[in-house]
């Protein structure tokens, strides 16, 4: 049975792993108190002829032993050797676990999909888990002594409620074959599956279609126990281990012994009865070898090992629970307490109210931007470019030789295809420029865009921020302009604003995204004659 200790470690304390120290049952103790004894039995015995039984030519021969065990410890990687064997066992052991199939997947969608609160569909229902179930004890009691010992005989599992007459003599008329066949409770099941099909009890295929994938996965896992059980460690390697840790141990029961006059590496002046670090040593690695030894197999009776008789019983009430009687009960729909809270709070007990902490949002959510960073434009970014390549290489697609600065128009079709907000700015008619004048208007850039304040508080020069946007025609691959249209809506907007005194203002069709059949014609207000570089959508392609 597996020895759970979560409980005492969970939550870190001054003692922390101090008080594990102090348990047991599963501790390093239980594992290794027969072999430490052994050990200091032996250390002592052979401590004690060296001080008052040898002669002086014996002691000299039994000190030129010592000093020869004490150099072949010192050469022999055990640290490597048995760590890396059992963090390979370990990895073993968590993954024979993970292989251990459970029904719960495959119980609720056989709940959901086989339909019929009657004695035949709760029959169909309740075969189905059982067939599975029967698989997994066929497959455990090969590989496992515990369930073994349960069942040691087919007629036990009959006698259990696992299988009945009739299946047993289809077990016992099956020819003698060389292999196991945990598997036949499995076409039982695929059976089963297409009757209930066909008796219209399963109406959906696709809830066949999930029923057979729960059920391959669980066949597949149990054969993944067989193969576990079935392919082992090498066991050159397990000898490798073995040898090495318990030759090291009988070396050091003679090399980490007192010998006097001796310059041995560990040698100390001090008459030490008792090798304390010596055993503190063979605790780490005995300790090492005998977790290994309880988790390379974990389907026997070691305090390790996997309960498989608890989960056979689990497995089984929770299936037919769930297919049979859960799947009758019709719970009530209503309300839930929090149903017309928008701000919903959870109540906590006076004992959990200590761990009710605020919620990370992130690392830079409360960073402050300053606010005349926060509009956006289109940097003029010059790559490096290669000197070898420099004649050949244009460094912009739209670069005037000429004047040696990026044209406008080619600007505007940067801004338009990466959809950047531009600024449009007109001067006034009571400057002395008209609408037609040739003032000068800034597009996209970091020159083009005033601060916010600026703008909101200059009166005369009204700035309009555009969305620019884009659409593809659905005759073409080619990306088309908008059309800028005039009308009399504009005049009369113009008029209520403050008549032809103020300025006027340019706005874009943006509705590109509108579907035509639901949302109307949108009347743009804009000067007449100007074509903006942005795109049209298709029902403005046949006015440009």
């Amino acid at each position: 049975m597996t020895v759970s200790y979560q409980s005492k470690v969970s939550s870190s304390s001054s003692a922390g792993f101090t008080k594990l120290l102090f348990l047991w049952r599963g501790s390093l103790y239980q594992v290794l108190y027969r072999e430490l004894l052994l050990f200091m039995v032996a250390f002592i015995i052979i401590s004690a002829l060296y001080r008052n039984a040898f002669t002086v030519e014996q002691k000299e021969i039994f000190e030129k032993i010592v000093r020869y065990c004490d150099a072949f410890i010192s050469q022999l990687p055990l640290s490597f050797i048995l760590g890396f064997y059992v963090t390979y066992v370990a990895k073993r052991w968590w993954n024979q676990y993970l292989a251990i199939p459970w029904p719960d997947r495959a119980m609720h969608v056989i709940s959901m999909y086989v339909e019929g609160n009657d004695d035949y569909g709760c029959m169909i229902r309740r075969s189905l888990m059982r067939y599975l179930i029967l698989t997994l004890i066929l497959v455990l009691r090969s590989i496992s002594s515990p369930v073994k010992k349960r069942f040691p005989t087919l007629e036990h599992v009959a006698e259990s409620g696992y299988m009945t007459a009739d299946e047993i003599e289809v077990f016992y008329s099956l020819p003698k074959v060389e292999f196991n066949t945990y598997w036949v409770p499995c076409t039982w099941f695929i059976s089963l599956l297409k009757e209930a099909r066909k008796s219209k009890r399963i109406e959906d295929s696709e809830g066949v279609k999930l029923i057979m994938q729960e059920f391959i996965d669980f066949r597949s896992k149990c054969g993944y126990l067989w193969s576990y059980d079935w392919i082992s460690i090498p066991l050159a390697y397990t000898q490798v281990v073995t040898i090495a840790t318990y030759s090291f141990f009988i070396t050091a029961v003679v090399g980490r012994q007192y010998v006097e006059g001796s310059n041995k590496m560990l040698q100390t002046e001090l008459d030490v009865y008792i090798p304390v670090f010596t055993i503190v040593q063979f605790l780490f690695f005995m300790g090492l070898l005998k977790v290994a030894e309880q988790l390379i197999n974990p389907f026997g009776d070691d305090e390790e090992d996997f309960e498989l008789n608890y989960l056979i019983d689990r497995h089984t009430k929770a299936a037919f629970l769930a297919v049979d009687y859960l799947a009758k009960i019709k719970i009530p729909l209503v309300k839930d307490i929090y149903f017309n809270e928008l701000e919903v709070s959870i109540p906590y007990t006076s004992a959990a109210a200590p761990f009710k902490k605020k919620t990370h949002r992130g690392s830079v959510h409360h960073m402050p931007v300053p606010e005349d960073q926060h509009m956006m434009f289109l940097p003029e970014i010059i790559e490096e470019v290669d000197p070898d390549q420099s004649k050949t290489r244009r460094t912009s697609t739209c670069s005037n030789k000429s004047e040696g600065k990026i044209n406008s128009n080619c600007r505007d079709k940067f801004n338009d295809s990466f959809g950047i907000m531009q600024v449009v700015q007109q001067r006034s008619t009571i400057s002395g420029e008209g609408p037609n004048s040739n003032a000068p208007t800034k597009r996209g850039g970091g020159g083009g865009f005033k601060q916010l304040a600026q703008r909101k508080s200059d009166a005369t020069q009204p700035v309009v921020l555009v969305s620019m946007t884009r659409r593809p025609s659905c005759n073409s691959a080619q990306w088309k302009p908008f059309k800028w249209k005039s009308s009399d809506l504009g005049e009369q907007r113009r008029a209520s604003i403050g008549g032809g005194s103020r300025p006027e203002l340019q706005h874009q069709q943006t509705n590109v995204d509108l579907q035509r059949s639901v949302r109307p014609e949108t009347v743009t207000i804009v000067p007449e004659g100007r074509v903006n570089a942005a795109f049209v959508p298709d029902r403005l392609q046949n006015d440009v």
